[in-house]
């Protein structure tokens, strides 16, 4: 069925076992000074297990001072060449092949995590995202930066990898000279197409001195930068001509920079539709003779297999995918497709612990970048465990478990499994969050993992079962404010108008609650409804949401005329109005058909004094301890089946 995708392919003088490529994605899995750790070796040898092609590592610094994220890998000197060769023998014991990227980050850097040093640039702009104003480069630094990629390169080599990648994307220093968005110099690395691609140029002529001629060397660029004055696909077109006649093996076609939109981003959210560069790599296919990568937003072995097939790609990038799932490619050459953990793109994992400095992780996928922590052997001592509360939390608790040998059964009161992620993926553009739950239910059955739906948990069976161990992961339950008129019958929840629960009259419409959920439902509702007001109680709507999917969302509900009153403290509903205190303590009438009541959520958890009568081994997880985010329930179903 995959022909395409498990046929091999030739990058240069490197023999790739099949077309499933994992990108370069930051981890900050490293020490402070590049070194390699344990946590990052065991992290590829994953993806390596699970069988993709060609994985590529991400952003090795050229420098010591080349530094966008405090603890990304380096080879800028020879002591960082024996942990490298640890990895390198490692991933070559399995069938991938392993390439290592090359990178200097320029103005996308900050000096707090980059030794306190300014950023360099080709010209003095200030990136909108980092904030950190980059000093315009000299002549004799580029000359330096060059060298750096040069003697990097030759430690790559030394290390063992089976080539090596020129990041020229995505806003980094090279791609920032080739962009006339960030570069304005006016000497011989400005200006025209010739002088904006010098440093590109010499960079590869280092790299190939270094290197030979026979050592694969790939260049990634962004096909279109989607800025007003950035590069587009014209360009790329152009470059791509150029690096052939440079020597290079392939062309690896990304998109994007930081200050990119949030749609077009290098990391797309859940609302940038699949595989938004497979029509500009087809293209760039046809203009060379050299292999082609694609990467972006690209989840599904089939849609790879439909983009090979095209002949629009010679690879496929899978980068979060590889995350949520290390072994899709191993699943999919075996045919179990529903056992895959697809990607939803939610970014919570993968981009929002990188925004505070933390390693990456994954909401779907709670063990990547810990696979160092535990190899998942089987338990001496099986238990008999009951899960109780069939969202991902205890899913997630109760595939861990069963993976590890114990005897699981679960229990969820409601008839359909996957608690509030159920709701979760009914909002425009998240319907890939159902993928999560169907993959986990699929799992407990491929486990022989007793499910009973429809069954809500008492005491009682609690004291006939005598479980040995309890995983009590119950949820949380939407808020029920104190507030006059709440119970009226034109008051409605969001979760319940989302699952078609009861259904939403025509007339004026006013959502009460500002945040992530309130804000997706006033969203969804402008499908079939045209008069609708989000009342919110803080200064800002949608603070609980991930910054970039925020970003998303503000503009869509802005552009879909829904009206937004902020600093409101709602105080009093009627059969036809919302009454709320304003900032300067005035009471306002919004007229209001019917009230949606999206105030938040609070935790239920009404089994864990019994479950403590009756068992000595209870653990209590995700929204049964404080009403949050998936991410973090999911986190603690897994930690906690691992302490059993």
């Amino acid at each position: 069925m995959l022909d395409h995708v498990f046929s091999p392919c030739n990058i240069g003088t490197m023999t790739v076992p099949n077309r499933l490529i994992v990108p370069a994605m930051v981890m900050n899995l490293c020490t402070d000074d590049g070194i390699l750790t344990e946590r990052f070796i065991k992290y590829h040898e994953e993806k390596a297990k699970g069988g993709w092609g060609m994985i590529i590592t991400e952003d090795y610094m050229v420098s010591e001072h080349a530094k966008g994220y405090e603890f990304i890998p380096g080879l800028y000197n020879d002591k960082q060449i024996e942990g490298n060769k640890r990895l390198t023998d490692i991933i070559h014991q399995y069938d991938s092949k392993i390439v290592c990227q090359i990178y200097h980050p320029g103005r996308q850097s900050k000096h707090a995590v980059n030794g306190n040093v300014q950023p360099i640039a080709p010209s003095a702009i200030k990136d909108p995202f980092c904030l950190d104003l980059p000093r315009e480069m000299t002549r004799e630094e580029i000359h330096e930066v060059v060298r750096d990629f040069g003697s990097t390169a030759r430690r790559v080599k030394e290390s063992g990898f089976d080539g090596v990648e020129i990041h020229a994307a995505h806003g980094y220093l090279i791609s920032s000279f080739l962009s006339p968005f960030t570069n304005k110099r006016t000497d011989e690395y400005g200006g025209c197409f010739e002088n904006r691609t010098r440093i590109l140029k010499e960079i590869i002529e280092a790299v190939r001195e270094n290197v030979g001629k026979d050592f694969p060397v790939i260049v990634r660029i962004s096909s279109n930068e989607f800025l007003l004055g950035g590069r587009t696909e014209a360009d790329s077109y152009e470059l791509v001509s150029y690096l052939e006649e440079l020597g290079v093996d392939a062309i690896h076609v990304s998109n994007g920079m930081y200050a990119s939109p949030v749609e077009k981003q290098i990391i797309a959210p859940m609302y940038t539709k699949h595989a938004l560069n497979a029509d500009v790599a087809g293209t760039i296919k046809q203009l060379v003779s050299i292999p082609v990568i694609v990467t972006n937003r690209i989840n599904s072995p089939k849609m790879a297999e439909a983009i090979l097939k095209l002949g629009k790609a010679d690879f496929v990038g899978m980068g979060r995918g590889s995350l949520a799932d290390p072994y899709l490619p191993k699943k999919a050459k075996e045919g179990k497709f529903e056992n895959i953990r697809y990607c939803i793109g939610c970014l919570q994992g993968c981009e929002a612990g990188l925004l505070t400095g933390n390693a990456a992780t994954c909401l779907v996928n709670p063990r990547v970048a810990r696979e160092y922590e535990n190899p998942m052997n089987k338990t001496a001592n099986p238990k008999n465990v009951m899960i109780i509360g069939g969202g991902p939390a205890g899913l997630i608790a109760a595939e861990t478990a069963a993976l590890v040998g114990h005897h699981v059964k679960v229990y969820e009161a409601q008839e359909t499994l996957g608690g509030q992620f159920r709701s979760a993926a009914y909002p425009l553009g998240k319907g890939e969050l159902s993928t999560f739950v169907s993959s986990l239910a699929k799992s407990l059955s491929d486990l022989n993992v007793p499910v009973y739906t429809g069954t809500a948990v008492t005491e009682e069976m609690i004291e006939t079962e005598k479980p040995d161990a309890i995983i009590i992961a119950t949820g949380a339950k939407p808020l029920h404010l104190n507030i006059p008129g709440i119970d009226g019958a034109n008051v409605m929840y969001a979760e319940d108008v989302l699952l078609g629960k009861t259904d939403v009259n025509d007339g004026p419409i006013v959502v009460c609650g500002g945040g992530e959920v309130g804000g997706e439902t006033a969203h969804y509702l402008t499908q079939t409804n045209h008069d609708i007001t989000l009342i919110e109680m803080q200064n800002d709507i949608l603070n609980d949401m991930m910054p970039l999917t925020r970003s998303c969302l503000v503009d869509y509900i802005h552009e879909t005329g829904i009206k937004v009153i902020t600093g409101a403290k709602v105080s009093e509903i009627t059969d036809n109005a919302v009454i709320y205190t304003d900032k300067d303590g005035n009471k306002v009438s919004v007229p209001a058909a019917t009230v949606v009541s999206a105030f938040g959520y609070k935790a239920y958890n009404p089994l864990e004094e019994a479950a403590k009568k009756h068992c000595a081994e209870v653990y209590t997880i995700g929204g049964a301890i404080k009403a949050g985010n998936a991410l973090t329930a999911v986190r603690e179903g897994y930690e906690a089946a691992l302490k059993l």
